[in-house]
């Protein structure tokens, strides 16, 4: 049990009674220790009272409002982060044509083999070539590879051909010939080649 003179709302009243004195709060805090919240939050309520009209149940609806109202902010703030990190984590989709010219840049600007690629119309590529279309996609290894893995080459969506017989869709070309008629810089060549 605390007596009246360790009690942490009992020297709050004597202190405010007292005229606030810092060198007396801070002697208070010292001494009381783990009940300094005790303290600090009876201090507070004193606080309240003199700057409002109201009373104390009037205060703790003031600090219900206010805190029902972060709370909400708060809420709000998690759930707009949530969504975009749940954006950001979505793998991208290496079957469709536009992830792919997104970074033909980085192979070296040739579309005709950029469509091969994101049609799977090459065999599993070499494992260096692997790791750079990761970086140039901005994707997991694990899932180039896996786009090269899927099996059947898929068609491009909306392609029209000119010829005169039906276009050839069963064909898988070799990586690396894919690679050697390619309009792309020898350094990218001789660096997805070598193994």
């Amino acid at each position: 049990m605390n007596t009246d003179k360790n009690d942490p709302r009992a020297m709050a009243d004597r202190i405010v009674e007292a005229g606030a004195d810092p060198d007396e709060i801070a002697a208070a805090l010292t001494q009381l220790g783990d009940q300094a919240g005790v303290f600090l939050g009876r201090l507070a309520a004193h606080s309240a009272l003199r700057e409002g009209d109201g009373d104390a149940s009037d205060v703790a609806d003031r600090d219900a409002e206010a805190s029902a109202s972060l709370l909400a902010h708060v809420q709000s703030v998690y759930e707009a982060e949530k969504a975009d990190t749940a954006a950001l984590a979505r793998p991208k989709d290496l079957s469709k044509l536009p992830t792919w010219v997104a970074a033909k840049a980085a192979f070296g600007n040739d579309v005709t083999f950029v469509i091969k690629l994101a049609g799977r119309h090459v065999t599993p590529p070499t494992g260096r070539f692997v790791r750079y279309a990761a970086d140039a996609l901005g994707v997991a290894i694990t899932q180039v590879r896996q786009h090269f893995a899927d099996g059947m080459p898929r068609g491009v969506a909306g392609a029209e051909f000119k010829s005169s017989g039906k276009p050839g869709t069963g064909g898988v070309e070799d990586f690396a010939e894919a690679v050697r008629a390619a309009s792309i810089p020898d350094e990218l060549r001789s660096r997805w080649l070598a193994e």
